[in-house]
């Protein structure tokens, strides 16, 4: 898994769709701290985070990539909210369910006529990284998110005029 930050602000975001707890984003632009523009596609983010997401929203925001998923798992704002959700906690309990049916299922096959399903052995053995990389993933985003604790970013204050 690989993780990274952006400090900046939400210039444009074009939502795909956001149901059942998460919101799937087509792409997000960020004008970065350094006045350079990055954008983001195909990002995966939990609805309680996709809230605080919102065009001119500004701060540091925490990127993960694991198991060919991309998404947002934090937020830090300039005003000094925190919001940490990782997306990728129901893929990890697909993989558990499929390594579960799979395992059942070549147990159930041994017994019934001894031969061992290749297909559901297969299908297990995925299940099992597919489990370890998300469990891994989520553990270095929280991680990621954990460390980067002290973050403040200085507050935007309009410019006095002198009087």
């Amino acid at each position: 898994m690989s993780t990274s930050i952006i400090d900046g602000t939400i210039e444009e975001i074009d939502i795909k769709r956001a149901r059942g707890g998460i919101a799937i984003y087509k792409s997000i632009r960020f004008k970065q701290a350094d006045g350079s523009s990055r954008t983001v596609t195909k990002q995966v983010v939990s609805q309680e985070l996709a809230d605080a997401l919102t065009e001119g929203a500004s701060g540091r925001f925490y990127l993960f990539s694991t198991f060919d998923i991309k998404g947002i798992h934090g937020f830090r704002s300039r005003t000094g909210e925190s919001y940490y959700k990782f997306a990728g906690g129901a893929n990890t309990k697909l993989f558990i369910l499929l390594g579960a049916v799979n395992l059942a299922w070549v147990i159930f096959r041994v017994m019934i006529d001894g031969n061992v399903p290749m297909l559901g052995v297969a299908l297990f053995i995925l299940a099992v990284v597919g489990y370890i990389f998300m469990s891994k993933g989520a553990r270095e985003a929280k991680a990621q998110f954990d460390e980067d604790g002290g973050y403040t970013a200085a507050i935007e204050q309009p410019a006095v005029q002198p009087g």
